[in-house]
């Protein structure tokens, strides 16, 4: 199996005369293969076959096993610092060369060469499936004005270059005539060569077929329309299309002393890269649509740069905003306008535009006969008040046509199908202004125009039937014989129709189009209009009344109590008092009918569940309701009768109780009432923490929670019925508190209270931690101490098991949440007492388990 080239990316062959060789002439021809850097030594041809061909097609000699003399590398030696992420340029040129001996003919010789594959995703050219390969040839003159010992020119200026997508760039495609000859060069069409399955064939016969450009490229514009190549120095040059490969040829005709001698040509892939240059200057390059003197200049450069404006006529602007701003010229010229960014920086760059200032340019045209069995005349009332039209092209929009296009001035389309089509008209002066005008076109097989819709009628009565367009033309009624008609040729007769009928209308254009449309008139001699049925409603609520016709009729609804017009649609919504009654009539011109409907009002129940009120807590309530026959309460969770009108209630939070009463009367509509029943939380009654003083000591007590105290026994108290009464009962005693809130509400608790010798500080000897409730924690009991400084617990070992200074605050027998074991620990406790000295105590204690 033959391996895949796609390696190869261009190639040139070119021709040198040696001299005479007896009759003969000797030439030497050399291939020039361009070859991707990273092709390896297997991929590269170490021999390759040329065939020569005289000019009429007959194969004349076979060039085999040409070997390749020389490999030389390419690559782009002189990167651009500007451009921030440059690509890698390389490519190799392989050289295969061979001396051959041709007699000299009229015509003379092609020498060619084939080779497949090109590669795969080609931007310009479709390479698909890897099967389209490349011809490369010569021409060597034939021997009429001496030129058979000619020698063609070559493309020696072989350098790699940087080709950045969507980006100015210039390079170089110059040949060298060993002669002199006079070149002159153009891009012309690349050949297709070999195949697949067969990648170095027997050369077939020249010319080779050509590549299938893909659009918008083509042999002439290989890069875009942006990319031009000077005809007289070979430099290609513009603004680069998108990234990608694109196959690019260039043939070069030789002329001497005016005589045309023969063309070669140069095959080259460039690469275009997504390559970012940091500062680009862009604006639109051209300017030509010749709107007056003030111009809208658009800067699409590289942001945050400095910006000089030379608007060509003597005029800068230096700005640092890329905005669109207008400049006013004051005389009528075409100008160069060159827009330099960062110009002081070497990576700086400009951009030019042609502005043409003329006098305002308006392309327009006119557009008559729409119809498609006639053609569409065009008449061009296009405008232009300095010079002259030198150019015109219309674009009929017709798709389904290639050639819709026409380049003279007034002219005209045969559509072919009904549908909206763009029709734009493209205007160029001499002057060199440019500029389109578009439209949009409804072309029809039958022109539009609308009628009276169906409608109904009074047998009595008459009616004026209209029909209408937008377009010129005639109206003609029927069906014939007439019936009934007055003003038939009209665009609104007069008819009287006695029967249901049918009235036609056929309007004609002005181009002899026609479209005929129906009227259908539905006659009626009665008319027909039924409501709903008597019922009773509940006082109050609104009333969806409705109506239903046998046709589309005027209604008109009326209160029959009051006279009053209610509504004029079959649909209305009223709020009836106690009884009511309504009336609908449907009108058709002089015919009607009329229907109505009563409706008697029923009070809905008068629902009260009672007037809200407040309970202490765990205290129970009756709730009791009326105004109807049924009720429902909730929540019934602290109800004992919810269905009952009376019920008890014992709720534990503040409860809204919703009752929903119903009656029998006939209104159905339920009816709801609530009763809040606030309850006053349990009273937090405190007489304060139980406490042992020093003997001979008042006490002062604090109750707290409520509104009003009571303290029992009333013994050694300065004031039984306050919060903070004092206390000198100088003996163990218990004080019972009783507190009240304002609702009434009772809360009760207890202080007992310890006289001691003191003051002093006691501590227990022994405590048994085994979560009985009795002695399970070590803990002193200050007496006549204002403040506890500290109480520790120390191990044998002298380290700390246990410390607080809080008061009555102790140790359970655990350290860091383990239990300890028993046995003996020493404990020292400080404290402040009632005189300011600070008092220490020192002992031990046994830990029983």
């Amino acid at each position: 199996m033959a391996a895949k080239a796609d390696h190869v990316i261009g190639g040139e062959m070119y021709y040198t005369y040696l001299g005479k060789v007896g009759a003969n002439n000797q030439y030497s021809i050399t291939l020039k293969l361009f070859i991707r850097c990273d092709a390896t030594s297997q991929q590269i041809d170490q021999q390759v076959n040329i065939t020569i061909y005289n000019a009429g097609g007959s194969r004349v000699r076979d060039l085999e096993n040409i070997p390749l003399g020389n490999l030389q590398r390419y690559s782009a030696n002189e990167v651009d610092p500007c451009i921030i992420n440059p690509p890698n340029v390389c490519y190799q040129i392989g050289y295969y060369t061979r001396t051959v001996d041709l007699p000299p003919n009229a015509s003379g010789y092609i020498a060619t060469f084939e080779r497949c594959c090109r590669r795969i995703g080609l931007a310009n050219i479709f390479s698909d499936n890897n099967n389209v390969g490349g011809t490369y040839s010569c021409s060597i003159p034939g021997n009429h004005n001496g030129f058979d010992t000619n020698s063609s020119p070559t493309f020696s200026k072989e350098r790699g270059v940087i080709v950045c997508a969507n980006n100015r760039f210039k390079y170089d495609f110059a040949a060298e005539d060993p002669n002199g000859d006079s070149l002159a060069y153009s891009f012309s069409t690349a050949f297709t060569g070999a195949t697949r399955d067969d990648p170095k064939p027997d050369v077939s016969s020249p010319p080779g077929q050509t590549v299938t450009y893909k659009s918008p490229f083509s042999a002439d514009l290989p890069l875009g329309d942006k990319v031009t190549i000077d005809p007289l120095t070979g430099v290609i040059s513009g603004i680069a299309p998108r990234s990608g490969l694109y196959i690019v040829t260039v043939t070069v005709k030789e002329y001497r002393n005016g005589i045309y001698i023969g063309e070669h040509r140069k095959e080259f892939q460039f690469t275009v890269e997504s390559c970012v240059r940091q500062v680009v200057a862009a604006m639109p390059d051209k300017y030509n649509d010749c709107d007056g003197y003030t111009i809208t200049f658009i800067n699409n450069s590289t942001p945050n740069k400095e910006y000089v404006w030379d608007f060509g006529d003597g005029n800068t602007l230096t700005t640092t905003s890329r905005e669109p701003f207008q400049y006013t010229y004051a005389v009528q010229n075409t100008y160069t306008v060159k827009l330099s960014v960062d110009k002081n920086s070497s990576c700086g760059d400009s951009a030019f535009a042609k502005v043409l200032v003329y006098p305002v340019l308006k392309p327009s045209f006119d557009a008559s006969g729409l119809c498609i069995t006639k053609p569409t005349q065009f008449i061009n009332t296009s405008t232009n008040d300095i010079g002259n039209f030198e150019y015109y092209k219309w674009d009929f929009g017709d798709g389904a046509i290639l050639n819709d296009t026409a380049n003279v001035r007034t002219t005209s389309w045969q559509y072919t199908r009904p549908g909206d089509y763009i029709v734009s008209l493209y205007t160029r002066t001499d002057k060199g202004c440019e500029k389109t005008f578009k439209d949009t076109l409804s072309i029809y097989d039958k022109p539009p125009f609308t009628t009276t819709g169906d409608t109904v009628l009074c047998i009595n009565d008459g009616l004026t039937l209209s029909a209408e367009s937008t377009l010129p033309g005639s109206y003609l009624w029927g069906p014939t014989p007439l019936y009934n008609i007055t003003g038939e040729t009209t665009p609104n007769p007069y008819v009287t129709p006695k029967v249901d009928y049918t009235y036609n209308v056929t309007f004609t254009d002005n181009t002899g189009c026609t479209n005929t449309k129906e009227v259908k008139i539905d006659v009626r001699d009665k008319l027909l209009v039924r409501t709903g049925a008597d019922s009773v409603i509940c006082t109050g609520d609104p009333v969806n009344l409705q109506a239903v016709a046998d046709g589309p009729y005027r209604f008109t609804w009326t209160d029959l109590g009051t006279r009053a017009i209610l509504g004029n649609t079959a649909n209305i919504t009223v709020t009836p008092a106690r009884s009511s009654s309504y009336e609908i009539r449907v009108d058709l011109g002089t015919c009607f009918a009329a229907d109505s409907i009563n409706f008697r009002g029923v009070d809905p129940p008068n629902a009260f569940a009672g007037l809200d009120t407040a309970i202490c807590y765990g205290e129970k309530l009756w709730l009791h309701a009326s105004g109807g026959a049924y009720y429902s309460w909730t929540p019934p969770g602290t109800l004992t009768s919810p269905r009952l009108p009376s019920t008890l209630a014992w709720p534990k939070t503040t409860t809204t109780y919703v009752v929903t009463v119903t009656d029998t009367l006939g209104c159905p509509k339920p009816v709801t009432a609530s009763r809040t029943v606030t309850v006053i939380p349990p009273v937090p009654a405190f007489a304060g923490n139980d406490t042992i003083i020093t003997k001979g000591q008042l006490f002062h007590m604090h109750g707290s929670g409520g509104y009003s105290y009571t303290w029992t026994p009333a013994d050694g108290l300065t004031n039984p019925n306050i919060a903070d009464p004092v206390t000198n009962i100088n003996r163990d005693f218990t004080y019972h508190l009783v507190v009240r809130t304002i609702e009434g509400c009772v809360g009760e608790d207890d202080i007992k209270i310890r006289y001691m010798a003191g003051p002093e500080i006691y501590v227990p000897t022994a405590f048994t931690p085994n979560g009985d409730g009795v002695n399970d924690i070590f803990r002193p009991l200050p007496v006549g101490i204002t403040k506890l400084e500290s109480f520790r617990v120390y191990n044998r070992w002298g380290e700390e098991v246990y410390s607080t200074n809080e008061y009555l605050k102790g140790w359970d027998g655990t350290r860091r949440g383990q239990r300890i074991d028993s046995g003996t620990y020493v404990w020292i406790v400080r404290g402040m007492n009632e005189a300011g000295v600070m008092m220490e105590r020192r002992g031990t204690v046994v830990l029983i388990r």
